[in-house]
């Protein structure tokens, strides 16, 4: 797992766009990194998290397989799992969400559940499109989007190589 402690160690990973590609890896951050610092992140697990506080993601977009952060606060989120305290994005495609209070979307949710833990919880809201529920994708589809997310990470790597010359 890469542990991101402060500002000076993000900074020597993300790119020129302040993008973090650490595709394979878990990646924990543990202090409340801002906009200006980080955009996208692309990981396997994230952790907003030290051993006694959870941080906010107040960044663009997150594609990876798990989240575990406090709040989420950005555009799209591709990945498997939401565990955290509220979602606000634009849009939310996962498998398994558990949310606090809110869980807000301007456009759709797309996921196999969703669940609030507190009671009383708001509904999720889609307020320009709506709540799908999918069925769980079969083992095929997933290996195969594992190996998409693979080659999409490496041509991203390459489009990174090709600018700097």
């Amino acid at each position: 797992m890469k542990i991101i402690k402060n500002s000076k160690e993000l900074a020597k990973l993300v790119d020129k766009n302040k993008d973090l590609f650490l595709r394979d890896e878990d990646v924990r951050i543990e202090y409340q990194f801002t906009r200006e610092e980080l955009r996208d992140v692309y990981c396997n697990d994230l952790y907003l998290e030290n051993d006694t506080t959870r941080f906010d993601f107040n960044g663009g977009n997150f594609n990876g397989w798990n989240f575990n952060g406090w709040n989420f606060t950005g555009w799209n989120f591709n990945g498997w799992n939401f565990t955290g305290r509220n979602f606000t994005g634009w849009n939310f495609n996962g498998k398994k969400v558990s949310y606090y209070a809110f869980f807000n979307c301007y456009e759709s949710i797309k996921c196999e559940s969703i669940e609030g833990r507190r009671t009383p919880h708001s509904e999720p809201v889609c307020l320009d499109g709506k709540l799908e529920i999918i069925n769980p994708t079969s083992e095929k589809k997933t290996e195969l989007l594992k190996k998409a997310d693979e080659l999409i990470a490496k041509a991203n790597e390459l489009k990174d190589e090709a600018n700097k010359i």
